[in-house]
């Protein structure tokens, strides 16, 4: 059985899928490591949800959120025009209307969903230097920022239940 540490990574590189080392503060590896926080963050927020639609929703955005993190090791293009019509749907849904900032923290799970909507801009600030450079796809930065906005819905909503 193959353990859970390989050692490969101790001296501050990691493996690509395209079976590239790049040292682990590689624009790319920052992008995954955030959206991987941010997905956690998502999974706090669930454990403060009754409702079994927003939780749904939330899961179906972390496997969206898995999907951008595959593209981004180098996997097949998973990330489409598709995703994103996807994401704006769910966004619909919600019936949310931006009316400035508010003060985050209206229940413990929108408390959650605020920081999870921080930590995705976070992860949109730093993908954009990687668009500039023509590293990741519109379609994928187009992604992040309209996850912001569904993250944002779905905490403004949460706080209202």
């Amino acid at each position: 059985m193959a353990g859970l540490y390989t050692c490969k990574g101790d001296l501050g590189y990691t493996d690509m899928a395209n079976g590239k080392r790049v040292p682990k503060d590689h624009i790319m590896i920052e992008i995954i490591g955030t959206l991987d926080e941010f997905s956690s963050m998502l999974g706090a927020a669930k454990t403060h949800l009754d409702n079994e639609a927003l939780i749904l929703d939330i899961e179906n955005l972390q496997n969206i959120t898995v999907s951008v993190m595959t593209e981004l090791s180098g996997y097949e293009v998973r990330i489409t025009e598709d995703t994103v019509k996807n994401v704006e749907e769910m966004i619909d849904k919600y019936g949310i209307e931006f009316s400035g900032f508010t003060l985050p923290g209206r229940t413990k799970a929108s408390a959650f969903l605020d920081v999870g909507r921080t930590i995705v801009r976070r992860a949109e600030r730093i993908a954009s230097k990687a668009f500039r450079k023509k590293k990741i796809s519109k379609p994928l930065m187009c992604l992040l920022n309209r996850i912001s906005d569904l993250v944002y819905a779905m905490g403004q909503y949460a706080g209202r239940e």
